[in-house]
């Protein structure tokens, strides 16, 4: 299998991980949106679009950041090029977590579909406008391991009473990711790898002298990007007979524990954003910053262990 190019990051698969804060040669303040769309679901507060302003390097305040008044419409377009559907996306805070906010299909009108292009516009004080379009890739099949092994470090049910279990050092040798895909086209893989264990029973698996566990859950869970505890990885393949054997990812698990693994093909506005310089100019939107992308995923769940 030929991989044309592998890079490692620890970002957060989400809106959290942006800065902000204009770039030195921007004088003048613009607008930012981010949001990934994903396939079978809708714009909700686990998905939902930010919309907001930049700060200028010479100042500016953290509350000027967001714009809740703008109006906003995501249109969707199918196979053939034709308008299918539409709808309006507001701003709101979620009353049961009021750390979930942003621009949401109140609703529930449009499920992201696969294949499908999604354009958004954004008009903000009656005279700016942000358009941004995206197109969601094809489904895929997420096989985990179960094609090498009959007995599986994955399960896609986390009301399984015992969870599979993955011995750390020998996860990329036994327990490969494996991806069908609808054709040999270039495929962008994103993976998200989140440790389901509380801060103070989360062992490190490479521990430094005898700070075994975090020490607070500030260690654990950095406020930027979750990491630790949450570590991402892109990876550019070419996928040979329709399929992706991803085998070198033990290094993305950081503690022992319980997982939540979540594996996607996202769309090219998302990997320019991760991969390129001054990647947020790269995202896919015109009148401002950021990404506008999409991704079809599958979630699966595991326990790593030392032996």
């Amino acid at each position: 299998m030929k991989i044309y190019l592998v890079i490692i990051i620890t970002a957060l698969f989400a809106t959290s991980c942006i800065d902000f804060t204009a770039p030195e040669r921007f004088t003048e303040q613009g607008y930012y949106l981010t949001g990934i769309l994903k396939a079978g679901n809708i714009v909700d507060f686990e998905n939902s679009i930010f919309i907001g302003n930049t700060i200028p390097v010479a100042g500016g305040s953290i509350n000027d950041i967001l714009i809740i008044d703008a109006e906003v419409m995501l249109y969707e377009v199918d196979l053939n090029n034709t308008l299918t559907d539409s709808t309006s996306l507001v701003f709101m805070i979620n009353p049961s977590d009021e750390a979930q906010m942003g621009y949401v299909d109140f609703g529930g009108n449009l499920i992201i579909k696969p294949q499908y292009r999604y354009r958004i516009e954004v008009l903000i004080n009656n005279t700016d406008l942000i358009l941004a379009e995206t197109t969601v890739p094809k489904t895929i099949q997420v096989m985990a391991d179960s094609l090498v092994t009959s007995d599986s470090g994955y399960t896609t049910d986390p009301t399984t009473p015992e969870w599979p279990e993955m011995v750390f050092d020998n996860i990329d040798l036994e327990h490969p990711i494996q991806i069908i895909t609808q054709d040999n086209e270039t495929f962008n893989l994103h993976c998200g790898f989140y440790c389901l264990e509380e801060w103070f029973n989360a062992e490190y698996i490479f521990a430094m002298e005898e700070d075994t566990y975090p020490e607070n859950p500030e260690e654990y869970e950095s406020e930027a990007d979750s990491s630790p505890r949450k570590t991402s990885t892109f990876y550019i393949f070419q996928p040979t007979e329709n399929l992706i054997n991803f085998s070198f990812y033990q290094y993305a698990f950081n503690f022992y524990g319980k997982y939540e693994v979540t594996v996607s093909s996202i769309d090219d506005n998302y990997l320019n954003y991760l991969y390129k310089p001054e990647g947020y100019n790269h995202g896919g939107i015109t009148g401002g910053i950021g990404y506008f992308g999409s991704a079809v995923s599958k979630v699966m769940y595991t326990k790593v262990i030392e032996e």
